[in-house]
């Protein structure tokens, strides 16, 4: 809201600037890109037409202003937001500069940021399995909020579900080789509030964040072997659940037997996998003295066969 050269703050003005940092640190609304709210309570006292705008509630006004900011960039803004003394320090200056900021942490583009040194990351469940299985393996886990504004809020602010395999082998068995080279070359994926990520160099991914998920399971993540394994899959499931999301890694290793090079003519070998797997969820909680919200509860459910 423009404001000139000698104009008096405003209980508009100021209730202008409440409203947005509010939008961002309240309660939650809407849903995907459109999504906000922290679910943080705000210290700036709502002001009614025609009250003053005394130093104090401006103050409070901007100690919310720095929480969202720092929350978002992993430091305060700078320059710094000004503190007043009087309410009569409340100038078009200071108004500016402090709306400057609002409209920056009330962006699309810099709502769902988590700077660093502003969350904590936790595991969430992991599972090893030894050596010398077949078919298909289940790590299956809900993610749960006490409520469902817990549950939008720790995405709104940045939090983000985690997940990892790896196979831990030296030996020469072609099949448990690729199963390694399976798990490795997707790397870490990562799940947000609209999207999933992954840090390696394969397997498919989709852009189904928490936002976007059913109650009907989905894969985020798909890799599959290669010749003559191309049947097994490394997949990684989501749906959504009451106050939550429901996952499950999933190692299928669908191949059936092969004829093997030295072994020709003869019956299909099904070699089982070796080594140790590993497979890993964790969370990344916005957490701290700016922005802290609730954690899932963490459930294993039935079906995990690790």
């Amino acid at each position: 809201m423009t404001v000139n050269v000698g104009q008096l703050i405003t209980e508009a003005e100021y209730t202008t600037l409440r409203s947005g940092i509010n939008l961002v640190m309240g309660t939650p609304t809407g849903t995907g890109t459109g999504a906000a709210g922290y679910n943080q309570t705000i210290t700036a006292p709502a002001i009614s037409p025609g009250d003053k705008i005394t130093a104090a509630a401006w103050n409070a006004l901007k100690t919310d202003v720095d929480k969202a900011y720092t929350h978002q960039v992993g430091s305060a803004p700078n320059p710094a937001l000004a503190t007043v003394n009087t309410d009569s320090g409340i100038t078009k200056a200071v108004h500016d500069a402090l709306e400057t900021v609002v409209n920056f942490v009330k962006d699309a583009g810099n709502r769902f940021s988590l700077g660093a040194g502003q969350f904590s990351t936790v595991s969430a469940s992991s599972k090893t399995k030894a050596s010398g299985w077949q078919g298909t393996q289940i790590h299956d886990v809900s993610f749960t909020w006490s409520s469902a504004n817990a549950a939008k809020a720790f995405f709104n602010a940045g939090g983000k579900l985690v997940f990892v395999s790896s196979l831990s082998y030296t030996g020469t068995e072609q099949k448990t080789i690729d199963w390694r080279t399976m798990v490795s070359t997707v790397g870490t994926v990562t799940q947000d509030y609209v999207n999933v990520t992954r840090s390696g160099t394969a397997g498919t991914i989709t852009s189904d964040g928490y936002y976007d998920l059913t109650t009907t399971a989905r894969n985020i993540l798909s890799r599959g072997g290669t010749t003559p394994y191309s049947e097994n899959r490394y997949k990684i499931e989501a749906r959504s659940i009451t106050n939550g999301i429901r996952i499950r890694m999933l190692y299928e290793d669908n191949d059936i037997g092969d004829q093997r090079a030295g072994y020709l003519p003869g019956p299909a070998v099904d070699e089982t996998v070796k080594g140790t797997l590993t497979s890993a969820m964790s969370y990344i909680r916005p957490t701290g003295t700016n922005v802290q919200v609730t954690a899932p509860s963490i459930a294993v459910n039935a079906g995990t066969t690790f």
